[in-house]
């Protein structure tokens, strides 16, 4: 049975120029990372700094490592965050901010992601207050994962940026996929970047690597990173093996490629909402399609009809979340939009 697999970005496998710079390397281009003396890790660091317009950038497992990192590097145990309610550091993230920063975490409400940063200072609490812990570091999501992969707009980042200066506040911004938001808006990375202290984004998503995440910042921010990463149990070793995948994903072509992902979600929700079906689709920004379904239908049964019939998704509330990357083409689109359509109007029935 042909299987699409839209669960997510991170199921993609490393390009053939990827595989092929496997094959050429050779012990050379090893290192220990512990030691940091592994010459592709420090390659693909220093790219990667470069690519997002920061000073200097450490190579992590995962997105939720890079996440977690990033907070502990810039607070300190007892003080509070302020995140949005539906954030991935929040909702995904095993409360990693709480049970190994110490961390209170403050939930705000937006309109899928968007909100004017000076409805917070409510939330900010007053330094003198002996009574009270230290508000310390807002965090953004770009592109907003539960709502639909939303693009946030640069101007909310600028907003926020100056809300933070105002307030002593770090500003983190989790960018899982913000090169998928970056290229939606048409926009340079680095207009959104220029505004964060710290940045994390996925190279194992959208970017197409086995593995592994980025945090960039500060030289500051990067040298207390690498002890935390070491805590942490993330110290790499002859990590230039996976590295030198992400060396070759963070080629502009390879970023740029990002846009048939993004367009790609656009075509599927073009010919489901044209098919008379009982469900909204609210236009993507990005790569991830949502696609609202009858609020009376089990989400877990038609989850499994949907893998039954070879499309697997997730579901997120009543919401079928889909989402395109390299391994999807426009075959698959319009293969997958008939299966989609058949299996929705036999659970309506």
């Amino acid at each position: 049975m042909r299987i699409i697999d839209f669960r997510s970005d991170t199921v993609t496998k490393p390009s053939p120029e990827m595989w092929e710079v496997i094959k050429s390397m050779d012990n050379s281009k090893l290192g220990d990372d512990v030691e940091r003396d592994d010459p592709t890790v420090l390659e693909l660091e220093a790219k990667a700094a470069k690519v997002v317009g920061k000073d200097a950038a450490l190579f992590v497992t995962s997105g939720t490592q890079g996440n977690l990192i990033s907070l502990l590097a810039q607070t300190t145990p007892g003080e509070e965050i302020l995140v949005d309610e539906q954030s991935h550091i929040y909702k995904w993230e095993v409360g990693g901010a709480a049970r190994m920063g110490g961390l209170m975490v403050r939930t705000f409400p937006s309109n899928k992601g968007m909100f004017n940063p000076n409805n917070l200072q409510s939330l900010i609490r007053p330094h003198d207050d002996i009574h009270q812990p230290i508000t310390s570091m807002i965090c953004l999501e770009n592109s907003q994962n539960y709502y639909g992969g939303i693009a946030l707009p640069t101007s909310l980042f600028k907003e926020t940026r100056d809300f933070a200066d105002q307030n002593h506040l770090k500003l983190h911004v989790d960018g899982a996929r913000i090169f998928n938001a970056a290229i939606a808006r048409k926009i340079d990375v680095k207009e959104y970047t220029k505004f964060v202290d710290s940045v994390q984004f996925c190279l194992s998503k959208g970017l197409s690597c086995p593995i592994g995440s980025i945090i960039a910042g500060s030289h500051e921010f990067i040298d207390s990173a690498i002890k935390w990463r070491k805590m942490l149990g993330g110290g790499w070793r002859q990590a230039g093996i996976i590295a030198s995948m992400g060396v070759v994903a963070l080629e502009q072509k390879w970023i740029d490629r990002l846009s048939v992902d993004n367009q790609l979600a656009k075509n599927l929700g073009t010919i489901l909402s044209g098919m008379d079906l009982p469900i909204n689709i609210p236009e993507p920004d990005t790569n991830i399609l949502m696609v609202e379904v009858p609020t009376h239908l089990d989400m877990p049964k038609l989850e499994h009809s949907l893998e039954s019939a070879g499309i697997r998704t997730h579901a997120m509330g009543q919401r079928i979340r889909i989402v395109t990357h390299s391994g999807i083409n426009q075959d698959d689109i319009e293969y997958s939009a008939q299966i989609i359509s058949d299996v929705i109007r036999k659970s309506v029935l």
